[in-house]
């Protein structure tokens, strides 16, 4: 017999979810308010009260076998009667709550108590539901008596509503295994490693562990965890896949290699999320049902194109996402979560895994211990997590945002004033700048803490009407730097910056390791690779991993010879000597774009260095093919210079070293044959490097490997992939700066650099590539 295992709530949900998306319920804490409340009542009811009481039962109906389970709120046994307690947390004023506020939760009440009649033979019960208003402490009762037949009847009728869909998921589940089971690799062969790279990624599953793959280029990353990972989706039950990217561009990739295998038979069903501000459809993004027709009885929409999408659909893209919105007048956003939800497998952001303020939103979508992560581009994840960790205070923000409230609500404004004078308190304690704090800044916590309570009573109080959007962004701001506070240990530190026009209090998450290993817990596998995680056991450390996770080094697919690589050896690009290096720099350019005709990428260390470089270059060569990017380039211009290097073939682009053009930008065979690589791409020195840096002096004596050599190395390795891409390619690669020539970046060279060439001048260089392009005509 088939079954179906779900929550009373699911059931309760399915049949009376309804109303709008409203985002009137702004804090975070929420959640844990309601459980305190919980917590409260229960704890108020005697010895006659049985809290968190767990109930499952089995049911069938149409030859389906129903596995129903939860936790009813309490249960009270007099000798007169038991009762089954439900209670509600609420800020809505209870005069506005009758017992026909919400028929869910009544339903959910009579539900428990059904399957509390079946485990003691109950032949009558009582339901109450107690809503408890938060802000006042008060507490509405409703009770009522049915007897077990009626109750009975009552929750059959929900599974009657039920059983449709539920047949629909078992139709659903089975066409997904069985085209599983009749997948074959989506190529005709492996290329050299994919194999080893698949096999390794489908124990790893099974086993439900954590691998690091360093996969060059060329190795067809994508498919090679994405196949085995489907393919253990067999073998362990109600999982569900997350292909996390850093890049949009990435997110396409994975979404074409599932719709390769779709075209060829496989059932998934399978989600792409793109970031809510890119998908709106209202000028301003706001959640608001008053001002979004979207967000506007949303759930009273929502069934009937999520069923018609999942039972006729498998690959629910950008497009058809926002299409199915328009058509039915739904958020395109929420109902890519919602999608998400049903899906099989979901390709997003790493956001809605790792950050705490976008991940907390849907639980409900993304969270289950069966969860397998694929992990692409692994290497950006260390920095994006102690972005995601690191909130920040600008005392500015406090004292404008005070002079607005001063003529709204003085209670607050003055609230704000005893943060800013916080900030001065701070200042005044320091000698330096810009200084470590010795310890957490408590009163200004504190402060904040009693400016979030008012701000949230004040901003719900007015229904979020005329409420100045500077005290919305600030109670945001300060409820995250609070929450951070909570689980900040020996891994975050505390600094004040008061360097610059603003004035900086900032909580910054030093090592990023204990946290990653924390949230990857709740999965069952995660799989990390990345064609630049160099070196393994670094990466396998900063991300979460354990000394016995597994880390693999696949070989690169293409020849050696195929790719020129060069170093200049006897000129330095360290930044005290940099700029009177220029000449030289810009001759040894001139030698590499030249050697033959087509595309090439010259990646800088900074945008300040390269204005310096195209001005002396301009007078040298001319520029009259090259273009230069400018700094905040957006995402159509960024596809404006992509189509120039696929259309032409006689481009060439100045770019940094860990910008756009660094990754995730695909141009194989002559679209790209040549790329200069200026300095080692060590970060910046600044004032959270150094912190880095001593941190991890103190704990492993590698200060400067971790907070400059490894993630520099890292940018070049990645602009430099950008030149061979397939095995027809053929390209040139030139290093500028003598330093990449000791031993300690030599031992970080991976395999297929080993054929490298140290170049002593630009005429050297000119010939070494003329005599590579000869060769390839020969």
């Amino acid at each position: 017999m088939d079954n179906i295992k779900l929550s009373v709530r699911e059931l309760v949900e399915f049949v009376y979810k309804s109303g709008d998306i409203n985002v009137k319920n702004l804090s975070p804490d929420r959640a844990l308010e309601g459980m305190k409340a919980h917590k409260l009542l229960q704890s108020n009811m005697g010895e006659n009260y049985s809290k968190e009481y767990y109930l499952k039962n089995e049911f069938t109906l149409g030859d389906i076998l129903f596995i129903v389970e939860g936790r009813a709120d309490g249960v009270i046994t007099e000798e007169s009667q038991t009762t089954i307690d439900e209670i509600k947390s609420t800020y809505t004023d209870l005069e506005h709550i009758d017992e026909n506020y919400n028929a869910a939760h009544s339903a959910q009440a009579k539900c428990y108590a059904y399957m509390y009649s079946i485990e003691t033979g109950k032949e009558e019960l009582t339901v109450q539901l107690r809503y408890f208003n938060l802000d006042s402490g008060k507490t509405k009762v409703f009770a009522k008596k049915y007897s077990a037949l009626e109750l009975k009847c009552f929750f059959y009728e929900l599974l009657e509503m039920y059983l449709d869909w539920a047949q629909t998921i078992i139709r659903l589940k089975k066409e997904r295994e069985q085209s599983i089971e009749e997948l074959d690799f989506p190529f005709s062969g492996y290329r050299q490693g994919q194999r080893n790279f698949s096999v390794a990624v489908f124990r790893t599953i099974k086993e439900g562990k954590k691998l690091f793959v360093q996969a060059p280029t060329g190795v067809g990353k994508t498919v090679s965890c994405l196949f085995p990972a489907i393919k253990s989706m067999n073998t362990k039950q109600n999982s569900k896949i997350f292909y996390l990217t850093a890049k949009s561009s990435t997110k396409s990739i994975a979404f074409n290699t599932i719709k390769m295998m779709v075209n060829k038979g496989l059932k998934l069903r399978t989600t792409i999320i793109t970031a809510k501000e890119k998908v709106c459809f209202m000028e301003e993004t706001k959640c608001d049902p008053e001002f979004c027709p979207y967000a506007k009885g949303y759930f009273d929409r929502l069934n009937v194109p999520l069923k018609k999408a999942l039972k006729e659909e498998c690959l629910y893209s950008r497009e058809y996402i926002e299409q199915t919105a328009r058509e039915h007048q739904l958020c395109p956003f929420e109902l890519s979560l919602d999608l998400s939800y049903m899906s099989d497998a979901v390709i997003c952001d790493y956001n809605y895994y790792f950050d705490p303020r976008v991940a907390l939103q849907r639980d409900d979508v993304f969270k289950n211990s069966n969860d397998i992560l694929l992990i692409d581009e692994a290497h950006n994840l260390e920095d994006r997590t102690r972005s995601m960790y690191s909130p920040c205070l600008v005392k500015e923000e406090f004292y404008e945002t005070c002079k607005i409230m001063k003529e709204i609500d003085k209670k607050i404004a003055k609230l704000l004033t005893n943060i800013n004078k916080k900030f001065i308190e701070i200042k005044k304690s320091l000698n330096e700048e810009t200084s470590e704090l010795e310890d957490e800044p408590s009163e200004l916590i504190n402060g904040l803490r009693k400016f979030t309570a008012e701000a949230e009573k004040y901003i719900n109080d007015r229904n979020n009407e005329n409420i100045p959007e500077e005290l919305v962004d600030l109670y945001f701001k300060s409820n995250f730097f609070i929450k951070i506070s909570e689980i900040a240990d020996s891994n975050f530190c505390y600094y004040a910056d008061f360097n610059k026009k603003e004035t900086i209090i900032k909580l910054f998450l030093i090592n990023p390791s204990d946290i990653l290993k924390e949230i990857e817990k709740n999965a069952w596998s995660c799989i990390f690779f990345s064609a630049t995680l160099t070196p393994l056991k670094y990466f396998r450390y900063m991300l979460g991993g354990e000394e016995d996770d597994y880390i693999l080094k696949i070989k690169s697919p293409f020849r050696e010879e195929n790719l020129k690589l060069l170093i200049t050896s006897g000129i330095s690009m360290k930044y005290a000597v940099r700029d009177a290096n220029i000449k030289q720099s810009c001759s040894f350019i001139n030698a590499a774009i030249n050697g033959k005709k087509g595309n090439y990428m010259v990646f800088f260390p900074s945008y300040s260095f390269m204005e310096k470089v195209v001005e002396t270059y301009e007078d040298m060569f001319g520029i009259e093919n090259i273009i230069v990017q400018t700094q905040g380039i957006n995402e159509d211009e960024q596809s404006e210079i992509v189509e120039k290097f696929k259309t032409r073939t006689d481009v060439v682009l100045f770019t940094v070293v860990g910008g756009v053009f660094s990754e995730g930008i695909d141009l194989p065979l002559e679209k790209l044959i040549g790329a200069v690589i200026i300095g080692t791409g060590i970060p910046q020195i600044s004032f959270e490097r150094n912190l880095i840096k001593s941190f991890f002096d103190e704990k492993f004596h590698s200060g400067y490997d971790f907070a400059y050599k490894y993630p520099g190395f890292n940018k070049i390795l990645q602009s430099a992939g950008r030149v061979i891409r397939t095995e027809n390619d053929k390209g040139v690669v030139m290093l500028i700066d003598s330093r990449l020539c000791q031993s300690t970046y030599l031992k970080l060279f991976p395999d297929h650099w080993r054929h490298y060439k140290k170049t002593m001048s630009f005429d050297h260089a000119q010939e070494d590539i003329n005599l590579f392009w000869k060769e390839e005509n020969i």
